[in-house]
């Protein structure tokens, strides 16, 4: 099969090499999967240094299952799906055939293109561990859901940074099912995205705005607030959210932040790969349960498609398949890609 590997130079401009390679043999609890669409990340540059072998970073797969490894049940070849491969680890999405563990994967309907689908698994998982693990905030499926308040949302105000980024914009799609309220973001230029669907109760401009706390606690009406998300976790994003928060409430990010926060909190990091493996100063035992909460989770996701109740990203199709995602990462890493998710289409690639 084909596969793209990435490097970069020493200024960190990523380039790619397409190579030929055996197609890989799915294991206990994998899946093997013909890609028809990869997704991109930032991470997919990021973890690209200088320097070291060339890598096909690629998490984000949609497409059909060729093959099953033993005791994989839900799964067959031909099946429609999208998965969320093991980060960090051969056989990735920036090729013809990708592998990903089971728990991790799940069915996409006939009304799911495997476009769309490519934009859905990493942020989506992201988003959903921050929250239902991190925060234990309720899940769409859980009963607390049903307890609403006269507006019909359950009364537990959440506030996410950066609700226009990719993974913001989904943990506001989910805080919608989980029946939050009020659901409040911090968003600048690309806040229409948010407005089009009324992912927000209510949206704060970061742009020149030097209380930002204080617009959250306005926006909050007198309720406390315990459970906030950093979507973009870049100095000084955490500390507002910190100072609108109760003395007992959790905030989370998806980097590790190195800067004191008001008020005594700490930010804790969701690690999304603890869905498949652990990490250095990450307890085994939330491994495992983020293992468990991951299969959950991959199952609700196929029945929020179907039902129509979840709805993905906007898309930019990269001309030249995997010959078009260096270009497309570099884009990426300077800024230029704005409310879009970037997926590559493997049958677009020059010479297969």
């Amino acid at each position: 099969m084909k596969e793209l590997r990435l490097v970069t130079d020493a200024a960190g401009v990523v380039s790619g090499q397409l190579v030929d390679t055996e197609k890989p043999t799915p294991q206990e609890g994998e899946v093997l999967i013909k890609v028809v669409v990869t997704g991109t990340n930032p991470k997919d540059w990021k973890y690209i240094p200088h320097g070291k072998a060339p890598f096909n970073s690629g998490d984000d797969i949609a497409g059909i299952v060729e093959a099953v490894g033993p005791n994989v049940l839900e799964f067959k070849p031909g099946d429609r799906v999208a998965a969320f491969h093991v980060m960090h680890s051969v056989h990735g999405s920036f090729a013809e055939f990708a592998i990903a563990p089971s728990h991790t994967t799940f069915h996409i309907p006939e009304s799911t293109s495997f476009e769309d689908a490519a934009t859905i698994p990493l942020v989506a998982f992201t988003s959903a561990i921050a929250m239902y693990q991190e925060l234990a905030l309720p899940a769409p499926w859980s009963r607390g859901t049903e307890q609403h308040n006269p507006k019909g949302r359950n009364p537990i105000p959440f506030v996410v940074y950066g609700g226009s980024t990719s993974v913001g914009l989904t943990a506001l799609k989910f805080a919608r099912l989980s029946g939050l309220y009020p659901i409040i973001t911090i968003a600048g230029g690309s806040k229409d995205i948010i407005e089009k669907d009324n992912l927000a109760d209510v949206i704060i401009d970061y742009r020149n705005n030097n209380d930002i706390a204080g617009d959250i606690k306005k926006a909050l009406g007198g309720k406390e607030l315990f459970h906030a998300f950093d979507g973009f976790t870049e100095y000084p994003s955490a500390n507002p959210l910190a100072e609108a928060l109760n003395p007992k409430g959790r905030i989370t990010g998806i980097l590790s932040y190195k800067h004191e926060l008001p008020n005594g909190h700490k930010l804790k990091m969701t690690y999304v790969g603890s869905a498949h493996k652990t990490y250095p100063n990450f307890p085994v035992e939330d491994v495992e349960t983020d293992k468990e909460f991951a299969y959950v989770f991959s199952r609700y996701l196929t029945r929020a498609l179907q039902q129509g109740k979840f709805k993905t990203h906007p898309i930019e199709v990269l001309k030249g398949g995997l010959g078009g995602l260096p270009e497309g990462l570099n884009r990426l890493k300077a800024g230029k890609v704005k409310a879009s998710k970037l997926v590559a289409r493997i049958a677009d690639t020059d010479g297969l």
